[in-house]
C-alpha cells in the first residue's frame, strides 16, 4: 500500500496543538488540553511506522535515510526557536533563572530534556510554567523511541512478520502497565519517562499496520467516536488526573479511531479536512516549539500573573511565528526539489555543528552561573535581595536529620523506621510528632530548631495529603502503626496547605496556582471550601484520635508573591495580599474550626500573620518561595505557635 496524503491528519494535528496552546496560555477553561500531546505521540507513531512499512515493502530501508528524514523534519525549526529564545533568556532572565534555563538548553540538543524536567519538578508545578523549553521533553521522548523502533521494526518485518502486529500490541501494553505501575508510586517521574509514554507511539503504529493489512476503511460512528473522545479528554482530564494511566486511553484510542476511520465520506473527516484545519495543522509542528518560550518569556518578565489579553497575544505571536519558521525554514529543508542542504553529509555535519553551538552556549549559562557576576555588576540594588531569595530557597526541603538520634523525620514506614520509633519511644516516651505535607515539614524544621523535645518525629513528605490516598504516603501506614502501638506516640500536630482544601473559581480541586495565576491587584474569587475534601481530612484525623491525641493546626495564608515583585520591591516598603486572599483563607479557617469537632484545633490567630510585617525585611526573607517558609520564618512563625502547641513539642 502507497502512503497518501490525508488532510484529516493535518486538521487532528491543529485540534491537538491548539489545545496545547490553550492550555499551557490558561486562555480559556480547557483543563485537559495537555492531552494534545498524547494526539501528537500517537501521529507520529502512525506516521512513520507508514513510512517505514512502504521502506521495507520496496527493500528500500535504510537508518541512514530515516534519520535523514528525521533531522529535515525536527533540527531546522528547533534550531530557529532555540536561537532566539536563547538570545532573549540572556537579555531577560535574572541569573538562576538563565542558570536553569542552560541546563535545559543541553538537555534539549541531546534529546534527554525528559529526563531533567522530571529530576527537577512536576510537568503541572508552577515554576515550570516558567521554564521555556517545558515542552521539548515530548520531543525527547520521540526522538528516543525511534533510536530503537526503525530495528525493531525491521526485523520483525524479516523475521515474524505474521506475527507483526501482535508483537507491536504486546510491546504496547507492556509499556501501559509500566505507565500503570510507576503512576502509583513515582507520578512525577511517571509523566516524562519515555517507557511509560512508548504505548501511545505504538498505538498509532499499530493503526498503521491495520490499515496496512485491511485498508483504510471509513466509518462515520468510529470517527464521530474518535473526535469525541479527545474532546471530552481535553475538558474532563485535569492537572489531577493521574498522567499518563488508564485516562490517557480516551485521547489515544480517539486518535487511533479517527486515523482508522475518518475520511472524506465522514462528516468528521471532512470537517478537518477543511482549510482553516489543514492550515493550522501544517504550521503545527512550529507552532508547539514557539508557544512555550513565548508563554515563559511572558510570565517570567513580569511581576504578577500576565493578563489574558497578553497571554491570547502571545498565543497569536506563536501562530505567526509558526507560519514563518514552516513557510522560510521548515519547507525549504523539506520540499523534495531545490532543497536547502540537499547532500546528507552536510546535513549531518550541520545538525552537529548546530549541537555543538548550543552545548557551548548552555556551558557557558551555567559555567557563568547565570552570568551572575556580569548580572550583579549592572543590577546592585536587585543584587541584594536576590541573595536573599536564594539563600532562603537553598533553605527549604526535607531538614537533614541525623541517622542517628532520636529527633529525624521519616517519608516511609518499614520494618528498619517502626523499630527506631519503637527504640526512642522506650528511651524517650511517646513522640511529638509532625504530620502532613511541606507545610508539616517547615514546622517540623521549625520545631528541630526551637524545640527541647528528646523525640520529635516528623512523617511529613512534600506533596502528600491524606485526602490523595496515594499509596506512597505514609497516612494509612501510621494509622495502623498507632492503632497497635498508641504508647509510641505522646501527640500528632497535623498541618497542610490551604490551596488544597479550597475550590478554584471553576469548582475543580484547588492548588498552589490558585493564587500564582492571579493578579495582584485585581480582587480574586470568592474562592469556595473543599467541603467533600474537608469531611475525607477529618474523617482520617479523627480516627488517628482514637489512638493519639491530636492538634489539627490552621492552615497558613499564603503570600505567593513573585520573585520578580520581591526584586523590585524596596525592602523598607510593605507588601501587601491580593483584594480577597486573606478573606479566603479566613473562610477555610471558620470551615475546619467547625468541621474539627472534638479535635483540638489551633485557628489562623495564633499565626498572627501581617503581610506587611512577615514577608520581608532589608536583611531578611521569611519566605522560600510562594507559600514555604525559609530558615529564618520557621525559626519566626514557631515561636508564635509553639506556646499553643501541648508541652510535648516544647
Amino acid at each position: 500500500m502507497s502512503r497518501t496524503y490525508r488532510p484529516e491528519i493535518d486538521g487532528l494535528r491543529a485540534i491537538a496543538v491548539t489545545a496545547v496552546i490553550l492550555f499551557h496560555g490558561r486562555i480559556v477553561d480547557l483543563p485537559g488540553g495537555f492531552a494534545g500531546v498524547d494526539v501528537f505521540f500517537v501521529i507520529s507513531g502512525f506516521l512513520i511506522t507508514q513510512i517505514l512499512m512502504n521502506d521495507l515493502g520496496r527493500s528500500n530501508f535504510s537508518l541512514l535515510q530515516f534519520y535523514e528524514r528525521r533531522v529535515r523534519r525536527i533540527y531546522p525549526a528547533l534550531f530557529v526557536v532555540l536561537a532566539l529564545t536563547s538570545l532573549l533568556a540572556w537579555a531577560l532572565l535574572i541569573p538562576p533563572q538563565l542558570e536553569a534555563y542552560s541546563k535545559s538548553l543541553a538537555s534539549v540538543v541531546l534529546f534527554v530534556s525528559n529526563f531533567l524536567f522530571a529530576a527537577n519538578s512536576g510537568y503541572f508545578s508552577p515554576a515550570l510554567e516558567e521554564a521555556p523549553l517545558l515542552h521539548t521533553w515530548s520531543l525527547a521522548v520521540e526522538e528516543q523511541f525511534y533510536l530503537l523502533f526503525p530495528l525493531l521494526l525491521a526485523l520483525l518485518y524479516g523475521r515474524a512478520r505474521l506475527v507483526l502486529l501482535p508483537a507491536i500490541g504486546a510491546l504496547a501494553a507492556l509499556s501501559f502497565g509500566t505507565a500503570i505501575w510507576l503512576g502509583a508510586f513515582e507520578p512525577q517521574a511517571n509523566f516524562f519517562f519515555t517507557l511509560s509514554r512508548v504505548w501511545e507511539l505504538l498505538v498509532g503504529a499499530a493503526a498503521a499496520l491495520w490499515i496496512r493489512k485491511h485498508e483504510h476503511r471509513p466509518n462515520e460512528a468510529g470517527a464521530a467516536f474518535g473526535l469525541t473522545a479527545i474532546v471530552v479528554s481535553f475538558l474532563m482530564h485535569s492537572e489531577n488526573t493521574r498522567y499518563p494511566g488508564v485516562a490517557t486511553l480516551l485521547p489515544v484510542l480517539g486518535t487511533a479511531a479517527i486515523l482508522l476511520w475518518a475520511g472524506s465520506t465522514t462528516r468528521v473527516g471532512r470537517l478537518m479536512a477543511s482549510y482553516p484545519f489543514v492550515s493550522v495543522g501544517l504550521i503545527s509542528y512550529s507552532a508547539y516549539l514557539w508557544h512555550q518560550p513565548i508563554f515563559a518569556l511572558l510570565r517570567v518578565t513580569s511581576f504578577d500573573a500576565p493578563s489574558l489579553a497578553t497571554m491570547a497575544g502571545g498565543a497569536a505571536l506563536a501562530y505567526v511565528l509558526a507560519y514563518g519558521t514552516w513557510a522560510l525554514v521548515e519547507q525549504p529543508f523539506r520540499r523534495p526539489l531545490g532543497r536547502l542542504l540537499p547532500a546528507r553529509r552536510k546535513l549531518f555535519a550541520a545538525a552537529l555543528a548546530g549541537t555543538l553551538f548550543f552545548l557551548a552556549v548552555a556551558s557557558l549559562g551555567v559555567l557563568s552561573e547565570g552570568n551572575r557576576a556580569a548580572w550583579r555588576a549592572s543590577n546592585p540594588e536587585k543584587a541584594q535581595r536576590l541573595d536573599l531569595i536564594l539563600q532562603a530557597r537553598a533553605e527549604h526541603g526535607l531538614p537533614q536529620t541525623p541517622s542517628t538520634g532520636c529527633r529525624f523525620n521519616l517519608v516511609e514506614l518499614d520494618n528498619s523506621s517502626e523499630q527506631r520509633i519503637e527504640e526512642c519511644a522506650r528511651a524517650n516516651g511517646g513522640a511529638a510528632v509532625v504530620l502532613g505535607d511541606s507545610h508539616a515539614i517547615d514546622v517540623f524544621s521549625g520545631l528541630l530548631q526551637k524545640s527541647q523535645a528528646p523525640f520529635l518525629l516528623g512523617l511529613t513528605n512534600g506533596g502528600c495529603r491524606p485526602t490523595d490516598h496515594d499509596q506512597g504516603c505514609i497516612y494509612n501506614d501510621f494509622l495502623r502503626l498507632a492503632a497497635q502501638h498508641p504508647s509510641y506516640f505522646g501527640h500528632v500536630a497535623f498541618v497542610q496547605s490551604g490551596s488544597y482544601l479550597l475550590l478554584g473559581p471553576d469548582g475543580r480541586e484547588g492548588d498552589r496556582q490558585l493564587f500564582l495565576r492571579a493578579s495582584s491587584t485585581a480582587r480574586l474569587p470568592d474562592f469556595q471550601v473543599n467541603t467533600a475534601m474537608l469531611d475525607d481530612l477529618a474523617s482520617y484525623l479523627k480516627q488517628l484520635s482514637q489512638h493519639v491525641p491530636v492538634s489539627w493546626l490552621a492552615s497558613r495564608i499564603e503570600p505567593h508573591l513573585s520573585a520578580n515583585r520581591v526584586l523590585a520591591q524596596n525592602c523598607t516598603a510593605h507588601l501587601a495580599l491580593r483584594p480577597g486572599q486573606e478573606a479566603a483563607f479566613n473562610r477555610l479557617d471558620a470551615a475546619v474550626a467547625q468541621k474539627a469537632g472534638n479535635i483540638d484545633y489551633l485557628p489562623l490567630s495564633v499565626m498572627d500573620f501581617a503581610a506587611a510585617m512577615d514577608v520581608m525585611t532589608c536583611d531578611d526573607l521569611f519566605w522560600s518561595d510562594g507559600d514555604h517558609w525559609s530558615a529564618s520564618g520557621e525559626a519566626r512563625f514557631i515561636a508564635r505557635i509553639m506556646p499553643n502547641l501541648p508541652p510535648i513539642y516544647r
